[in-house]
């Protein structure tokens, strides 16, 4: 599975489709875009360039202010 241009291992499918840009979701995405209390998920990528962010400084910020973490595969 690719990620913003990076492959990435372990991360579950789901069927659902980002709103911004069609890619298939990951549990990520969604467990972010549920932390970020989005009606409707998104993908991190699409999450990343909202906030101005590149997608390690996100998952940062989820880390520190929600305690949010990906798992290792990601």
């Amino acid at each position: 599975m690719e990620l913003g241009g990076v492959k990435v291992k372990g991360a579950k499918h789901t069927g659902k489709y980002c709103n911004c840009c069609d890619k298939e979701l990951t549990s990520w995405d969604l467990k972010c875009s549920k932390s970020l209390a989005y009606k409707t998920p998104v993908c991190e990528v699409c999450v990343s360039k909202e906030y101005g962010k590149t997608v390690d400084e996100l998952r940062d910020t989820l880390e520190e202010f929600f305690g949010v973490r990906p798992c290792q595969g990601l």
